[in-house]
């Protein structure tokens, strides 16, 4: 998550009051070490002032750690199960729809946590390069194609959120991984996939990362 979608994303959901929004579920969430030391920012902006204002806050990832309160795979029948014996008032989807290969089936599940009139918030990356975790499908939907994967809800907010970043930022701290485009350039035969990925790559030393933005409000 980036700096400029944890400040939209906390801006939004300070429109509404506390018992609104908690317990709220993020889905994906990662480690503490993760949310407080690899981006500060989001703690900072986004999970510290929730929790001051008295929200509750699960963190679920399928993988465990610290900081991470459930471990569970949403698209697994049995853990599915046990998530969904509670329901939540509120649920954070952010950055996880291009790392699966059925982002309509995990959009009906984090649909099905959230109690009706609930609110789902929902980014994925718009432009932005592969980046996989452990896969990338290249999904890059805007606002209304991500909201296509939630039919049964009510757009609030829709955005295409420019992040002011770009690969020129990792390229001017790191000069040198220029030369990795240049090593894969006489050798696309190796592994296709990747040198594809290098290639485009350079297109972001010229345009900042964009990021698909919605709250929806779940239905009846």
């Amino acid at each position: 998550m980036f700096d400029r979608e944890a400040r939209w994303i906390a801006d939004r959901l300070a429109a509404y009051p506390a018992k609104q929004l908690s317990p709220l579920i993020n889905v994906g969430s990662s480690t503490s070490e993760f949310r407080e030391q690899a981006q500060p920012w989001t703690e900072r902006h986004l999970f510290s002032p929730l929790r001051e204002r008295g929200i509750d806050i699960v963190h679920l990832d399928r993988r465990a750690g610290p900081g991470i309160d459930l471990r569970a795979d949403l698209l697994d029948e049995d853990d599915f199960a046990q998530v969904s014996a509670q329901q939540y008032r509120a649920l954070l989807c952010c950055n996880i729809l291009e790392h699966v290969r059925d982002p309509a089936r995990l959009a009906q599940r984090c649909w099905d946590l959230v109690i009706p009139g609930g609110l789902i918030v929902v980014t994925v990356p718009r432009s932005y390069p592969r980046h996989g975790d452990p896969i990338d499908t290249l999904y890059r939907p805007t606002p209304e194609e991500a909201a296509g994967l939630f039919p049964a809800s009510r757009v609030l907010a829709a955005e295409i959120i420019d992040v002011g970043e770009s690969y020129r930022d990792e390229v001017r701290r790191r000069p040198w991984i220029l030369l990795r485009h240049l090593a894969r350039l006489p050798v696309p035969f190796i592994d296709a996939a990747k040198w594809t990925a290098s290639m485009t790559k350079p297109y972001w030393l010229f345009h900042n990362y964009r990021v698909s933005g919605l709250v929806l409000r779940r239905g009846d």
